[in-house]
């Protein structure tokens, strides 16, 4: 089989999000790049295999590094959070091309929602939902940005926040009104895991002097903001049945 360069998505950071593909692709690998925490966690997966943090090197030597190892093995990228949203590794799957392999794994947020025990889309209540992140936007224009994009959907998650949230809280203000339920989960599946729950008006004091963004450390941000009414809002049980009669039943007599 040819060796490949395989970046296997690792969730928020620890193995047990990582897919039954993935721990398959990531035994044949020789050298695998994963960053902190990830040697630690997904320790059982990479016993007896050499170790790099991806993030330590400038593109050229991770280029020079990654062809060296094909000749001896398959090559790992533990992806972390999801490589569908604000990740630097598709530079990489770019280059590596027809050599490239991606393996989906369960993301940030879709550990953060099994977490809250909520769906982002829910029947009156949100259809609509935003991701995006402040510190990607850029500071000059992050207020307004934030304004505009808060008033034109139901739901927004918020990755990567560089903003203390009191004024992060003000500027989504367009969008969401002070009694518009927020929901903070920090360090999803890792040692340290835990949800803050308020409202737009209260949430800033609900974490209180906790450095869930980094802001005061310097450390990268392991907080994901959720904020919108589908966060408490309950579900319409007969939307269940209005499915059944109106597109399964019909499904089963067209075959």
């Amino acid at each position: 089989m040819e060796n490949m360069v395989c970046f296997i998505g690792a969730g928020p950071g620890h193995s047990k999000y990582l897919t039954l593909e993935g721990a398959e692709a990531l035994r044949h690998c020789r050298l695998v790049f994963a960053l902190p925490p990830y040697p630690e966690t997904f320790r059982e997966h990479l016993a007896g295999k050499r170790i790099e943090d991806p993030f330590r090197l400038v593109f050229s030597e991770i280029k020079q590094e990654v062809e060296t190892a094909l000749g001896h093995g398959s090559v790992g990228f533990l992806v972390p959070g999801d490589l569908t949203l604000f990740s630097p590794f598709f530079s990489l799957v770019e280059y590596f091309g027809d050599r490239a392999r991606v393996i989906a794994g369960v993301g940030v947020i879709n550990a953060a929602t099994a977490l809250l025990k909520r769906t982002l889309d829910l029947p009156r209540v949100s259809h609509s939902v935003v991701f995006t992140s402040p510190k990607r936007i850029g500071k000059e224009n992050a207020g307004a940005m934030l304004g505009t994009l808060s008033s034109s959907t139901d739901t927004m998650i918020l990755y990567m926040n560089n903003r203390p949230l009191s004024q992060l809280m003000e500027e989504l203000a367009p969008g969401f009104g002070p009694d518009t339920p927020v929901a903070i989960v920090f360090r999803v599946g890792l040692a340290g895991e835990k949800v803050y729950r308020g409202t737009a008006a209260t949430i800033a004091d609900v974490v209180g002097d906790d450095d869930v963004f980094g802001l005061e450390s310097g450390k990268p941000s392991m907080g994901i903001i959720l904020i919108g009414d589908v966060l408490e809002a309950h579900s319409d049980p007969s939307f269940w049945d209005r499915r059944k009669d109106l597109f399964w039943d019909r499904q089963r007599r067209k075959v």
